[in-house]
């Protein structure tokens, strides 16, 4: 048995009967609670921390080199503090001053399909670290700049965040310390030299990190670990991302390399551990748990020049070697990418281990620089959760929390609108969709506001470029982009309708627009011949068909514009951040279209809608066609991640790899923001349903995840089979 297996067993071993103390912890938190007082938020905060930190057990794994377990309330399949009572204590107790009036101000529009939003006006997931900083003065020199803003803070709310901050950050280090005396008392007791010496070699690493910067690339490593599975339970906030990896560890692998200290395989067998952890913890190949675990890699360095290097290399090689399911990786290309690159993404993608997924820099840092974020900044985002977008060390952009149903606004203007022309009814529908994006902002602003009354974030705002200088948490807009997302969903979905309102009603006029209102509410039903000329003899987007695809261009750029006010400026959020137009699907192109009537493009009555920028579920597309329709569309209008997909059918490796590296380096030249591939075999999945326990190697990518398939529901296994057939 080799060591990755030897720490995937003890790994599965220990989380099968772990107790993670959750009543035990409650109680002492309802303690701290009782006798708050007039406590700060930020105090109150700090006193849970240190708690945790002081007194949740501590573990070291026997055959994992990293050090971060606690019993902090934190479930097996959970990624943070989010899923935690224990994490989740403070949003949780307040949850009737801020988060239930939200919800039950939008619940009509939820239970109408108008919007899929979580009970909460702001993401409590999908963050990053400012992991530059952490790695570059380590959490002693990022308290002593608290402690010297301390000094000069004037105001009382300044000087309760700070004071929050430092303790939080004093309770951290003390955290890791505990790791590193719980190494040392277990190498005393080890038998085994090569034990012993694991676990010295633990308790220095946690000796150091994450209080000190660290001197080697095992180090670097153990302190990102660390800080993003400690810092997510211990704040109670999904800090999905590991971060732009390669990037941060490029040095320590140079130097360590250098030294004769550690070599490529050494490196690579760091990350198969850390690949081993998600996937076991998460157990993906028994039944799927999302695990909202993300690495960045490729891309650029803080001066743009390209980032391909031996830690790019190594976490590629180790993802093809152990086929790990379900920590993403989100692969940054760019024009300026070594074709080396490409080819190493298309060997791990012809191997049918779908977990990767392609963020064009060209398109993606210029829709920051876009919307005011300097170019230099912009070249540090990440993608969280799935593919989202954030800034590494400078951004809290909450997101991945609420999104809006684009078709069945559509729906709406249709029974209010008395245009004569399209045009007329063109700007009617954008009227109508930007009035209801304006309430919604302003719902989520009204109780944003309260975000740092009842449940701040002094420890992860610690490590973000701007709250210590600003003297501000991140939920009061203390980071220098303080931003928001809101997603809308089914671009291709409203396209098709639009130009079958075009077609059907203003030009050919076959039909007044409440009578197609009418076929759509009962779902074409006598009208099967009407609905089949509208799907299949309407030309669609993405279909080949070049008109339709600039007319769905105009779409995009006039829907971006709905974020602008009318001196050109993105409206603002509760933390006086931006609001970023944004397009990422989810999976909530299901839930969304179950509650959804027929619509004008001959989709029926609650089915799903379209997914990404790819054309409709219905549509008959090849890569081709989806390539013309994203050179059309003007990326750099939306700054977050707005993914296609293509589809192929399973080829063997030595002609899928050569296939894949083209059509990446033919989405990056027309412009396209993000880019996934399924390899998909029909008959295979038919028969994985048969038999799933003889094809729990079948892997496909459902949306910004990939899973086994037949770990998945049945909704979703029919309509990834659907997708093999289109």
């Amino acid at each position: 048995m080799n060591a990755i297996q030897r720490a995937s067993e003890e790994f599965d071993a220990y989380y099968s009967t772990y107790d993670p103390c959750t009543d035990k912890l409650l109680t002492e938190f309802e303690r701290i609670y009782a006798g708050r007082g007039d406590m700060s938020s930020y105090e109150l905060k700090a006193r849970n921390i240190a708690y945790l930190c002081d007194h949740a057990p501590v573990h070291v794994f026997e055959h994992s080199p990293f050090f971060f377990e606690i019993s902090s309330g934190r479930a097996r399949h959970t990624w943070g503090g989010l899923q935690s009572h224990v994490g989740s204590f403070l949003h949780e107790k307040t949850a009737d001053l801020w988060l239930n009036p939200y919800a039950r101000e939008t619940e009509t529009d939820r239970e109408e399909g108008r919007l899929h939003a979580w009970n909460n006006p702001v993401s409590f997931d999908h963050y990053s670290l400012g992991y530059d900083n952490i790695l570059s003065v380590g959490f002693e020199g990022l308290a002593a700049r608290a402690e010297a803003a301390l000094e000069r803070a004037e105001d009382a709310e300044s000087r309760a965040f700070l004071r929050g901050s430092i303790a939080s950050m004093r309770a951290l280090m003390r955290l890791a310390a505990r790791f590193a005396d719980e190494a040392r008392r277990l190498a005393a007791e080890a038998d085994a030299d090569e034990t012993r010496a694991h676990y010295l070699r633990v308790a220095e690493a946690a000796g150091r990190v994450p209080a000190k910067s660290p001197r080697t690339f095992y180090e670097a490593l153990a302190s990102i670990v660390f800080c993003r599975e400690a810092i997510g339970s211990l704040e109670g906030i999904g800090v999905s991302i590991f971060g732009h990896l390669d990037r941060l560890l490029e040095p320590y692998y140079t130097a360590d390399i250098a030294a004769g200290s550690m070599t490529h395989e050494d490196a690579k067998a760091l990350l198969h551990m850390l690949l081993t952890y998600t996937d076991t913890r998460f157990e993906v190949r028994r039944g799927f748990f999302e695990t909202s675990t993300t690495i960045e890699i490729g891309g650029c360095h803080l001066d743009g020049t390209p980032c391909y290097n031996g830690v790019t290399r190594a976490l590629l090689e180790a993802v093809l070697e152990g086929r790990y399911v379900n920590t993403k990786i989100n692969c940054r290309v760019s024009r300026a990418h070594p074709k080396a690159y490409f080819e190493q993404i298309a060997a791990v993608q012809a191997a049918r281990i779908p977990v990767l997924v392609m963020q064009n820099d060209d398109a993606i840092i210029a829709a920051r620089v876009k919307c005011g974020q300097s170019i230099e900044d912009a070249r540090t985002y990440v993608g969280g959760g799935c593919h989202e977008i954030t800034l590494q060390n400078t951004e809290v952009c909450t997101r991945a929390d609420t999104w809006i149903n684009l078709p069945r606004l559509l729906l709406d203007a249709m029974e209010t609108s008395g245009a004569e022309t399209f045009e007329a009814f063109y700007i009617d529908a954008l009227e109508t969709i930007k009035r209801f994006i304006l309430r919604i902002m302003a719902l989520k602003n009204k109780y944003e506001r309260l975000w740092c009354k009842y449940d701040p974030l002094p420890l992860l705002s610690a490590t973000m470029t701007g709250c210590l200088e600003s003297v501000r948490d991140a939920t009061a807009g203390g980071t220098k982009y303080a931003s928001t997302a809101i997603s809308l969903l089914a671009p291709a979905t409203l396209i098709d309708s639009l130009n079958t309102i075009k077609t059907l009603v203003y030009e050919r006029r076959d039909m007044t627009l409440k009578a197609l209102m009418a076929l759509c509410r009962s779902d074409f039903e006598g009208h099967e011949a009407e609905r089949r000329f509208i799907a299949q003899r309407i030309p669609k987007y993405g279909a080949g068909n070049d008109d339709v695809d600039a007319f769905g261009a105009r779409v995009l750029k006039d829907v971006a514009a709905l974020y602008r006010d009318e001196r050109g400026m993105l409206y603002k959020n509760g933390r006086g951040g931006d609001y970023l137009p944004a397009f990422y699907a989810h999976d909530i192109f299901r839930p969304l279209g179950h509650k959804t009537i027929a619509t004008p493009d001959g989709r029926r009555a609650f089915t799903p809608l379209s997914r990404g920028c790819s054309p409709s579920e219905f549509i008959e597309s090849t890569p081709t066609d989806i390539l013309r329709a994203v050179k059309a569309i003007d990326f750099t209008d939306y700054a977050d991640s707005f993914c296609a997909e293509i589809t192929l059918p399973q080829l063997p490796a030595d002609r899928a790899q050569p296939l894949i590296a083209a059509l990446i380096a033919s989405f990056i030249a027309a412009g396209g923001s993000s880019l996934q591939f399924n390899l998909i075999d029909r008959d295979l999945l038919v028969e994985a349903r048969k038999a799933p326990d003889e094809h729990r190697d079948v892997c496909v990518r459902v949306c910004g995840y990939s899973a086994v398939f037949v770990t998945l529901c049945d909704e979703i296994q029919d309509e990834i089979v659907s997708r093999a057939v289109r």
